[in-house]
């Protein structure tokens, strides 16, 4: 999965210029809601991002000149991704930052944000169609996979998620089923589960 089936395109971003002054940046970061919004040049090349506390601490706490240029309150200008980026490269960009400026050729044209971030993980666990949410744990770690779907014959899966990667010990793995069991069904299956060595953590219907 790459950044391009994800990021919000460039028209649905709120920006602010770098050649505008410290309070207009201001009044536009309180127009769009947010507290931080990537920054463009005339010609839209990405100049980095602005945050509304940095704007905020510099005009009331350093006194400084309202109509200043915003270059030195700049901040990430070297962070970004292209629309090429992996899923799992952004996964890890964005973990300390409010969105991630998707550049390409020098230019802005979109934003990943963790909204869409979350939405990919969701998809993972099937929480968009809902089910039978199931945490399975093996003291078999290789090859447990295989023995799982093999154990899941006959069932349709709607997401599947893994936990506690690179232990050789122990696994957990969280799978979603499509939805219509009874509870005697699922009671059924939790026994199949156990039968074929794997512990049942949790189950939730979702």
């Amino acid at each position: 999965m790459h950044v391009r089936d994800l990021l919000l395109e460039r028209l649905a971003v709120s920006t602010v210029n770098s050649d505008q002054t410290v309070i207009q940046v201001l009044d536009k970061i309180n127009e769009s809601g947010y507290r931080c919004i990537p920054v463009v040049d005339k010609d839209d090349n990405y100049k980095g991002m602005i945050y509304k506390v940095h704007l905020i601490e510099y005009l009331y706490e350093d006194k400084g000149d309202k109509n200043a240029a915003i270059d030195h309150l700049l901040k990430h200008q070297d962070t970004y991704i292209t629309e090429r980026s992996s899923f799992l490269t952004s996964l890890i960009e964005i973990k300390s930052l409010p969105f991630l400026s998707v550049v390409e050729n020098g230019k802005l044209i979109g934003i990943l944000t963790h909204n869409k971030v979350e939405s990919v993980l969701e998809d993972a666990f099937g929480l968009k169609t809902g089910g039978i949410n199931l945490t399975i744990s093996s003291t078999e770690a290789k090859g447990m996979i295989e023995k799982l779907t093999k154990t899941l014959r006959g069932e349709n899966i709607e997401g599947m998620f893994t936990l506690d990667n690179g232990s050789v010990l122990a696994r957990r793995v969280v799978i979603t089923l499509e939805n219509g069991k009874t509870d005697a069904e699922v009671e059924k299956l939790k026994e199949k589960l156990e039968k074929g060595g794997f512990r049942i953590l949790q189950i939730d219907k979702i």
